[in-house]
């Protein structure tokens, strides 16, 4: 037992010093990936600190620094009275809609016919739209708008006016089942996604504007703008935008050095899929050169890199910068990197992501094995650190067994697990709750006015159970009565979740 002190204190000093070094990963907010914001894209571009390559990014580089990219997740306006729109539309006035009036993030407004776009081939009339969240907000609503036909995002900043509602819907559970989706930002804890329906008859360049609003107090909401172009009818498009193929980052290659390239899959390993390895010479050192050797060694079964025009990609020879990499997959991800010297492979930047999987629901007494197996690093072999829901003599390791302890009534715990790329110093998060129940059965409290209840406590109220919420809600579940008593307080869904 005194080894397992130990190392429990060894594991909260490690997972504190992991919170001072990210704080902004611990209680940030969320934004759209899918079809991607224009803050969410210059965010992931390999050259985003140094100075983006890519000409809106680095229209908005100059002209609101990296503040929009940094902030991701926190394109947000706190509007209380949330729900009366005229209200909305005067605190984020016309020309300030995709910064959410934010004077700092102010780039995010400026017209440019250089925004990222996505193309969006309708299945069935409808695209899909996602929200990524560090920590998604539930309960909460979202309103999706689409510009109308004719609006220019090249010209003109986007006013209400320009904007039809497309799709509105209320959210209460946020999902965590990523499969082949990933998130394009490591640290996402959930996601919403919305089948949406696109009005008929529309096609080419449009902003789609999503609203995300938290529905509590505080009426703290997110705004988003993502510029799309809607494919007409016929086949489907292909090929997918993957970004930039050579970053700013490789500037500083020199002869004697290599290239490396890759395209890994979707599986949860990120497998490569291809894997080249360029030496740099005299004869080879311009970008527009050793950019088209490359791109020539990549199978078009799996991507062609150049520009695209319709159906056609070919490699701009002149300017290497212009090209993108274009997967047969959506769900593909690319890097690339330099070997200095040919020497040693180069330690690779992106940070790992946390994964758990293992049972939710526990009997007091019994053994359960969680796993992180299906984490994912980028440089070779992570450390791994639980903090579990009960007693336990490991807490290293990618999998994690312990037995639940003793409980007289439904419990909610966390498992968490940190990981640790030993070569870049990052480190990724994941929680994963689970509910301990006592092994006869047992029952929950009943709720008593007043008394203080823990994230996660579950009591019986009214012949039902209801499980107090998480931060910042907690202090609300003590009552008053007549506001937060569960099933029956005029506000008793803001402290209490029914079971």
């Amino acid at each position: 037992m005194k080894n397992l002190q130990q190392k429990i204190r060894h594991l909260l000093g490690w997972a504190m010093a992991a919170a001072f070094l990210v704080p902004t990963l611990i209680w940030a907010h969320g934004a759209v990936d899918i079809p991607v914001s224009r803050q969410v894209y210059c965010y992931t571009l390999p050259d985003f600190w140094t100075g983006p390559s890519d000409p809106a990014c680095k229209a908005v580089h100059e002209k609101s620094d990296t503040y929009p990219g940094k902030q991701w997740n926190e394109v947000a306006k706190h509007i209380v009275s949330y729900n009366d729109q005229s209200t909305v539309e005067t605190l984020i006035p016309d020309g300030q809609l995709c910064s959410a009036a934010d004077p700092l993030k102010n780039g995010l407004n400026l017209p440019l016919a250089t925004w990222h776009k996505t193309t969006i081939t309708p299945q069935n009339g409808k695209m899909e739209v996602r929200i990524i969240g560090t920590a998604p907000h539930v309960p909460s609503f979202v309103k999706i708008y689409l510009s109308k036909p004719g609006y220019n995002a090249a010209t003109t900043e986007l006013k209400w006016s320009d904007l039809d509602l497309i799709h509105e819907e209320q959210m209460t559970v946020a999902r965590t089942d990523w499969g082949s989706q990933p998130p394009k930002i490591a640290g996402a804890s959930g996601y919403f996604k919305f089948n949406v329906t696109i009005p008929a008859g529309r096609s080419g360049d449009a902003v789609l504007y999503t609203r995300w609003q938290r529905i509590d107090p505080d009426g703290e909401g997110f705004y988003n703008c993502s510029d799309i172009t809607i494919a007409g009818g016929g086949t489907p498009d292909p090929l997918h935008d993957l970004g930039q193929f050579i970053g700013s980052e490789m500037d500083r290659i020199k002869p004697g050095d290599s290239v490396h390239f890759r395209i890994m899959d979707d599986t949860p390993a990120a497998k490569e899929i291809v894997d080249i390895t360029h030496k740099i010479d005299q004869s080879n050192v311009n970008q527009n050169v050793w950019g088209r050797q490359v791109a020539e060694q990549v199978g078009s079964n799996i991507a062609k890199i150049g520009e695209k025009n319709g159906s056609n990609v070919v490699f701009n020879t002149t300017n290497a910068a212009a090209n993108s990499v274009y997967a047969t997959k959506e769900t593909y991800t690319k890097a690339m990197s330099i070997i200095p010297g040919g020497g040693e492979t180069p330690i690779d930047q992106r940070p790992p992501v946390a994964r758990i999987t293992g049972p939710t629901s526990l009997v007091s007494g019994q053994t359960y094995t969680f796993s992180g197996q299906s984490s994912i690093g980028y440089n070779g072999k992570l450390g791994f650190s639980w903090t579990p829901a009960g007693d336990t003599e490991k807490l290293d390791g990618d999998t994690l067994t312990f037995k639940a302890f003793t409980s007289t009534q439904p419990a909610q715990h966390i498992v968490r697990l940190n990981i640790f790329d030993q070569q870049n110093k990052k480190t990724s998060r994941a929680e994963f709750p689970v509910t301990i129940n006592p092994a006869d059965g047992g029952s929950p409290d009943q709720w008593v006015e007043g008394t203080e209840y823990a994230a996660g406590s579950i009591v019986s109220n009214k012949g039902s159970n209801y499980k107090c919420k998480p931060w910042p809600y907690t202090g609300w579940c003590k009552g008053p009565a007549s506001a937060y008593e569960p099933g029956v307080g005029r506000a008793w869904t803001d402290a209490w979740d029914k079971m």
